[in-house]
């Protein structure tokens, strides 16, 4: 069970309750820049594993070698900040991270390693959760079902299998926007966030975001409320 000094609460801080209490199958976020998305993941998926000893977790990007300076760092971040960064040791070669007191694994992959995607397996407890980041990347739905298929099986009492996406705005067009926004679900949480939940930011982020809003509205809603864009105008933020 995870012991520390700091409080969880405010460390995480508002607007992402239901996100760190969820669940159910796939835990969908689509966030503006600033809207603390990845961070709040990574902060969620420590205290997780450091709480649940059978639990290990994948983590995913489209291209493998984009994934040491954003997951792997901000969970390696994380850590600092839960004050635990002495349980854990983070490799880069070969890229990943081991709970030191049981041998737990967080395991990076990205979709453009086939060979290595199609043998993920973890020696000792269950792999239960994946986590992935800019899942706008992933442009066919197909790709998206094989790490679906990644996690299944029995599981002991209290764990459970979930896949999380997290993501800027995406393309009206998306597969994204289709399966996990259009329809309600008892499977799936879907929600948008924005900069306004996150308490962290300085005065001067915020004055950028008032400006955005005066000067390019268009953007603003993208940029700043987190709105997904036309398909004929997206443009990755």
């Amino acid at each position: 069970m995870l012991k520390t000094e700091v409080s969880i609460p405010e460390l995480v801080g508002g607007g992402y309750g239901k996100f760190w209490d969820c669940t159910k199958r796939y835990r969908v976020c689509k966030g503006s820049r600033a809207s603390k998305k990845s961070k709040t993941a990574a902060l969620n998926f420590i205290v997780r594993l450091m709480q649940m000893p059978e639990a290990n977790l994948l983590v995913v990007r489209k291209v493998a070698n984009t994934l040491r300076d954003s997951c792997w760092a901000d969970l390696q971040w994380a850590t600092y900040r839960l004050k635990v960064n002495h349980l854990w040791d983070f490799t880069k070669s070969p890229l990943g991270a081991v709970y030191k007191p049981t041998g737990q694994l967080i395991l990076f992959r990205g979709m453009d390693e086939p060979d290595k995607m199609a043998s993920v397996t973890v020696p000792k407890g269950y792999l239960c959760w994946v986590w992935i980041e800019e899942a706008y990347e992933i442009e066919d739905e197909s790709d998206f079902d094989k790490l679906d298929d990644t996690i299944r099986g029995n599981l002991p009492d209290g764990y459970f299998h979930q896949l999380t996406l997290t993501f800027n705005p995406w393309s009206s067009s998306s597969w994204i926007k289709r399966r996990f926004f259009d329809m309600e679900s008892e499977d799936v949480l879907s929600m948008t966030t924005n900069y306004m939940c996150n308490e962290w930011l300085s005065e001067g982020d915020l004055k950028r975001f008032e400006e955005m809003k005066i000067r390019n509205p268009s953007r603003y809603k993208v940029a700043g409320l987190g709105r997904n864009y036309p398909i004929a105008e997206y443009k990755p933020i």
